[in-house]
């Protein structure tokens, strides 16, 4: 028998259960490693990744039955680039996720459910998704923006690769630095991963890029068609793209040549996925560029508790722009006390009337969808429930029907299905103070900015320019609004329920709360006009405020990280939330109670110290889709070796039929 290094390819198949399967190489195909192939499993078709090859079969295994490969898809660098394949098995085992089916998610753009190319593989096919340079005048950066971009360029000469940390107000101009760091970039032959926290935020993000830099480039996400997202990933695979700007799956892809990644709005809570993977794209940014050797840099005017303590621990460096980009002053930031969910002051009303009058927008804010949050009957009392959550339904008037906002079921209202009584509608979202607020101010053109009237990336870019053009004067927003957005006319901004946030049982409440309300303000007077906010206050006395009314985040944050160092909770702890769910709730908790207790016993038995297990909780969805929902809490210290045997013990538990385990690792909320 020849000793040919390739007669047998080693594929990795993205299927559970499987562990590496032995194809014949056929000479004719030229396959090489990483190159995705179809082959032939238990008599279907189905595709795999050539992760290696071989001149020996294991003892057990009869040549004579190995099948050939049948095809090859196309190339890709996962298996033939280490230090791709290094993060994303980096991935996997960090987020406790089967390498397999990650895979499976990253191959998900161009692979079709017949193992084919979803698109045509002639890249010159792919062109008309590119965003093409038609170029902007060009902006001159002010001595802050460029002192940030000088030091950061300075260091990269160095090959000072440590990620930076920019810190700069709303309205700083932060875009214009990311924008002169690309340009240094592409510049060299490189490409830019460039991202953002929402999928309303890629097209003018790409379109300001583009026309900065002069570079063409694609848009990466969940939402694009099966055929255009293909083809955008074609574009960037041969570099017809420079620029590619996505959402946090972005960060996953291996395909590019990438010498940078930007992360915009980098405290987002939607870089994370709240479902397996739980990954956090900004922290697998950070981890890709350190695999790949090349610079990521993060910028947000409220930076996460996270990013920042690295920064003061030396582990990022830090940039700040403490001004506005064209000096105006941050807004000055008042509060309202709470009288009732459709209250406003009569002389806020004033205000916002005068300034109405003199050709000013206003902006009011509820991060609330629907129309009422609950439907009772006036006669028995009772609240109408998802059947298939443990939540109230939400009342939208516009579609006459009550809605579950985790599930999607919906049911046109009529009586209590109890007794037959009248259903009242309580609460306020923020259909019902779109209607107040038309109310207030007769004849006043006003676009209500929320998810279910902005359905699609077209209606949302539509509005934003339809607000920029002044063909607006009263918006009604919820937290869409508050990111990323200049509106040149926008005076006055009223924030509702403004720290209803710190209510929640969460570590993290003080610093969302904060991010929300400074983002949300720091929309008003970018430009001409000097910028008044108004906050509704359920805790007035709460230590936020002090922070909040001076726009002191510095301040903010230190106190912050001081008190959760107290308390033992992240960035000076690690944790891992084991989430335990079935369709039989007896037999969830019963298994959780024995998850907890084998947890329990594993940590007092093993060399651990400062290590808390907090027992089953429900969180606060604790039924969704018809699974009964439980979870169990570690905290444990910063210690790479202490994670390992966790992790290790976690995995290698035994699970019963019925009920499903998934492990988020650094979770950022309970549910």
């Amino acid at each position: 028998m020849s000793a040919d290094p390739r007669k047998f390819a080693v594929v990795a198949v993205p299927r559970p259960g499987i562990s590496l399967l032995f194809y014949k190489n056929p000479d004719f195909l030229n396959c090489q490693k990483g190159d995705c192939v179809e082959i032939e499993l238990v008599r279907v078709k189905i595709w795999g990744i050539i992760e290696d090859f071989t001149d020996e079969l294991p003892h057990d295994l009869d040549e004579n039955k190995v099948k050939p490969i049948l095809g090859r898809i196309c190339s890709s660098p996962v298996f033939a680039d280490r230090k791709e394949t290094d993060f994303l098995k980096w991935t996997a085992d960090y987020y406790m996720f089967p390498f397999h089916k990650l895979l499976k998610q990253i191959f998900l753009p161009l692979i079709g459910s017949d193992n084919t190319l979803i698109g045509d593989s002639a890249p010159e096919k792919h062109l008309g998704v590119l965003c093409k340079a038609e170029k902007l005048p060009e902006t001159e950066l002010n001595p802050e923006q460029r002192s940030v971009v000088d030091s950061i360029l300075a260091r990269w000469k160095k090959r000072d690769l440590k990620p930076v940390l920019l810190y700069g107000v709303t309205g700083s101009g932060k875009s214009e630095v990311f924008a002169e760091l690309c340009r240094d970039v592409i510049k060299k032959g490189k490409q830019v991963l460039y991202l953002v926290p929402e999928i309303g935020l890629t097209t003018r993000t790409l379109q300001h890029l583009v026309g900065r830099i002069g570079a063409p480039g694609v848009i990466l996400h969940s939402s694009v068609t099966k055929k255009k997202r293909f083809s955008a990933v074609c574009c960037a695979i041969h570099k017809s793209a420079s620029i590619i700007v996505g959402t946090r799956s972005a960060v996953l892809y291996p395909f590019f040549d990438i010498g940078l990644i930007v992360i915009d709005e980098e405290h987002d809570g939607s870089y994370k996925n709240f479902e397996p993977p739980y990954y956090h794209a900004r922290d697998a940014a950070v981890m890709k560029a350190a695999s790949m050797k090349i610079p990521v840099v993060m910028g947000s005017a409220t930076p996460s508790g996270d990013s920042w303590f690295n920064a003061a621990s030396g582990k990022y460096h830090l940039e700040m722009i403490r001004k506005r980009a064209n000096n105006r002053p941050l807004p000055k930031i008042e509060t309202f006390p709470y009288r009732g969910d459709l209250y406003i002051p009569s002389d806020l009303v004033d205000i916002v009337s005068d300034s109405l009058k003199n050709g000013e927008q206003s902006l009011f804010f509820l991060n609330r969808r629907g129309f009422a949050t609950i439907a009772r009957c006036a006669e028995c009392n009772e609240v109408v429930m998802c059947p298939n959550c443990k939540t109230a339904l939400v009342y939208h008037k516009k579609k006459e029907k009550l809605v579950c906002h985790h599930c999607g079921f919906s049911v046109s209202p009529k009586t209590c299905v109890k007794c037959g009584g009248k259903l009242l509608f309580e609460g306020i979202g923020i259909e019902k103070l779109f209607e107040a607020i038309e109310g207030y101010f007769p004849g006043t053109k006003a676009l209500s900015f929320d998810k279910d009237t902005l359905g699609t990336a077209a209606l949302f870019d539509k509005a934003v320019k339809e607000i920029s053009e002044e063909k607006f004067q009263l918006i009604v927003g919820t937290v869409m609004i508050s990111k990323g957005h200049n509106f040149p006319k926008l005076r006055n901004v009223v924030i509702k329920f403004a720290d209803y946030l710190l209510g929640f049982r969460d570590p993290r409440a003080s610093e969302k709360c904060f991010q929300q309300i400074t983002q949300v303000a720091g929309r008003a007077g970018r430009f001409g006009v000097e910028g008044r906010v108004f906050a509704e206050t359920i805790y007035p006395d709460h230590y936020i405020w002090n922070y909040i009314k001076s726009n002191d985040y510095e301040g903010f944050i230190s106190e912050e990280l001081s008190w959760r160092e107290q308390l033992g909770f992240p960035p000076f702890t690690r944790m891992i939330t084991v989430r335990i769910s079935g369709t039989d709730e007896e037999k969830t908790d019963r298994f959780a109670d024995e998850c907890f207790g084998k947890i329990n016993d594993f940590i007092e038995s093993g060399p651990f110290e400062d290590i808390t297990v907090y027992p089953p909780a429900e969180p606060m969805l604790s039924k969704v889709q018809n699974r009964f929902r439980k979870n169990i809490s570690l905290s444990f210290p910063k210690n790479a070796k202490v994670a390992a045997l966790i992790k290790k013990y976690l995995l290698k538990m035994e699970k019963v039929s019925g009920v499903t385990v998934t492990f988020d690792v650094d979770p950022i909320s309970e549910n």
